[in-house]
């Protein structure tokens, strides 16, 4: 059974203490869309986590471990003694609405909330969120910057009225200062997030955290590593969020300050090792290990511009674009014979090949990146007529998604396999599919789906269950953990901490 839960639950590094009320109210109201309603939660908020564009912050909150962050993507934390953020606190994890307007102490060592839904009390004793309409925090005054602070590389303090220069030529406002306890000033910004000044050495360095931008249309996930990336339509720019997840290090990749990235708009990311690929309007492009970036185009036989899709193996990289399809073996770039009437949507490497979902239907090409031969998978009852819009491989089976519904193919016997039946997807609903051992996960514009194999069920999870989003744009996996981008950001889905029948 699914299980109703009400609070907020913290991480386990919140401890309670004899904290001094403190209230930091924000600055100039600005937000990002708020949804219409409020929702009942309807999970165990620990299988679920997001991460947000939480850049935006109004506002901070300072105890002696912890800082608390009102930003436009949720409630952070920052751990002093750890020097590490923890995960972001979103709707998704039972507060009113993502977006806070103030944080601040409270008496009994809590952090007071409030959103335009609603406010409350984070009781770190307690680990969850109480709402309380009556709580009313002191105000404090705040902390006068000094007229210099040396920022470091790829910051600039523009002076107490001319806020904090950073990537991308983006120019922040400071919208909150909070002294600590010692000689140290937290600065809140809109556009780079939270600063740490310390006055005896006049150095301010920036703590950049979460996405450069909310919308995630590629994500690709290593032992330690995830990067995210997206167009930026909504926000102005796209780019690469890179996220050592051992040191809780984010850092963004934007071209404005990386040459040779082609540019910020952002549709496929695969990792290769600890090598980056990336697929962008413009081209392909690639980050080495030390950080350099190397890129192709139709001038080095790209077939089209725009990168849509790829596929990393341990010698090739498989690239679907707009018009066929390549792939890169040893630095050198060859078109491989896809028509190039053929948009590619999705390519999956394994099972003795490379898979391509496109607009034309399903291909595969058998063999290596340096030699092998271009096949078009036809179905017994014409099911990929109207075209494939994803793929993935598993367990010896490759497995289709799109218009014609969930089709299951063993590459070895050459024969089409029975699936679970379900609705058929509509035009452009399927955005992205990945197998496991025990699960076939398939991401839509309309929420999650997720095939149990051994029981034969189907499933669907959205902002009830724990997406920040319904329309979850790409996903990928890690272990037990299920990523899935969304227009909002990302969410996290650990499959080990399942406590009920889903």
């Amino acid at each position: 059974m699914r299980r109703a839960v009400d609070v907020l639950r913290l991480p386990a590094m919140l401890l309670p203490g004899p904290f001094l009320l403190l209230l930091v109210l924000s600055g100039p109201m600005r937000s990002e869309e708020v949804t219409s309603s409020m929702q009942d939660i309807m999970y165990s908020p620990e299988e679920w986590q997001s991460v947000t564009m939480t850049r935006f912050a109004r506002a901070s909150a300072v105890g002696p471990r912890y800082v608390g962050v009102a930003s436009s993507g949720g409630l952070l934390f920052y751990d002093r003694m750890q020097d590490r953020w923890s995960m972001p606190l979103t709707r998704s994890d039972g507060l009113p609405e993502t977006d806070i307007r103030a944080i601040g102490r409270e008496e009994s060592g809590g952090f007071y909330v409030e959103t335009r839904r609603g406010s409350g009390v984070v009781e770190p004793s307690e680990g969850r969120f109480r709402s309380d309409p009556f709580a009313s925090p002191q105000r404090v005054r705040r902390a006068e910057l000094p007229a210099n602070l040396f920022a470091g590389p790829r910051f600039q303090f523009l002076g107490p009225g001319g806020g904090i220069a950073g990537p991308a030529d983006v120019r922040a406002e400071i919208m909150d200062v909070t002294a600590d306890e010692g000689s140290g000033l937290w600065i809140a910004t809109w556009g780079l997030g939270v600063g740490r000044a310390e006055l005896r050495a006049r150095r301010l360095e920036m703590l950049p955290h979460g996405l450069w931008t909310p919308e995630v249309r590629a994500v690709a996930v290593r032992p330690g590593a995830l990067a995210a990336g997206g167009t930026g339509q909504q926000y102005g720019s796209g780019g690469i969020s890179r996220w050592e997840r051992g040191r809780d290090r984010w850092e963004w990749d934007l071209a404005a300050q990386e040459p040779g990235l082609l540019g910020d708009r952002v549709w496929a990311l695969a990792w290769q090792g600890r090598v980056l690929w990336a697929g962008l309007d413009g081209g392909l492009a690639r980050r080495s290990v030390s950080g350099r970036w190397k890129t192709w185009t139709t001038a080095q036989g790209l077939p089209d511009a725009r990168v849509t899709a790829l596929a990393a193996g341990e010698e090739s990289v498989w690239v679907g674009t707009g018009r066929g399809a390549a792939v890169v073996v040893s630095d050198t770039l060859r078109w491989i014979g896809l028509p190039r009437s053929a948009s590619v949507r999705a390519v999956a490497a394994g099972q003795g090949g490379a898979w391509f979902a496109s607009s034309l239907g399903a291909f595969v090409w058998r063999g290596g990146g340096s030699e092998g031969s271009l096949a078009r998978l036809q179905h017994p009852e014409g099911r990929l007529g109207s075209g494939a819009d994803a793929v993935a491989t598993g367990d010896g089976e490759v497995w289709w998604a799109g218009p014609m519904g969930v089709l299951r193919y063993q590459p070895t016997e050459g024969t089409w396999l029975d699936v679970p039946p379900r609705q058929p997807f509509r035009p452009g609903e399927v955005r992205g599919m990945a197998v496991d051992g025990e699960n076939v996960w398939v991401a839509t514009m309309d929420g999650l789906h997720r095939l149990i194999r051994s029981t034969g069920q189907w499933f669907r999870y959205d902002e009830a269950d724990g997406l920040l989003d319904q329309r979850v744009l790409c996903i990928a996996l890690h272990e037990a953990e299920v990523w899935l981008g969304t227009p909002r950001g990302l969410t996290r889905f650990d499959t080990r901490l399942r406590r009920n029948s889903r």
